[in-house]
Parts: C-alpha cells; sequence; structure tokens
C-alpha cells in the first residue's frame, strides 16, 4: 500500500504504518466521497496508531497517520471480543 508524505508529517514511520495495517485491531469507514477508512492498529513498539486510507481507483493509499487519539479508544476491541 502507498504512503503518502502527508501520513508522514507526525513523525510516524512508514514501517510503523505498515504494521499497523497488517495487525488492524478495528476499521471503520469514515466518508464516501472518496471512499475513506478509519484504521486503528499498533505500531512495531505497540502504542497505537490511527491511520486514515483513501480509496483510489489506482489503488488504496495512507494519508494520515499519528498515535490515536482518545476519541477513537471506544472503537477498539473490548477484552473478550
Amino acid at each position: 500500500m502507498e504512503v503518502l508524505p502527508s501520513a508522514l508529517k507526525h513523525g510516524i514511520a512508514a514501517a510503523d504504518i505498515l504494521h499497523c495495517l497488517n495487525l488492524a485491531l478495528a476499521v471503520d469507514e469514515v466518508d464516501q466521497d472518496p471512499l475513506r477508512y478509519l484504521i486503528l492498529g499498533p505500531d512495531r513498539g505497540g502504542n497505537i496508531l490511527e491511520l486514515i486510507v483513501v480509496d483510489r481507483p489506482n489503488g488504496p493509499c495512507v494519508i494520515h497517520a499519528m498515535r490515536m487519539r482518545e476519541q477513537y479508544k471506544k472503537l477498539l476491541p473490548k477484552k473478550g471480543e
């Protein structure tokens, strides 16, 4: 998946972004035009990241990555789920 420069502006490494994608804990559709997804998952150090992925005709790309904000914590699976 392509990681755009805008996804790196908060200091998250591309390797951490890809790790988050591979081990996603939650995926939520956030917009329809263009189709965007919020993805929550761990970086290589176990910190939970929030990513925004845009579905494009030429393939999806990550446009945003940062440490997960508190407002998204409710989307994470609860223990035992």
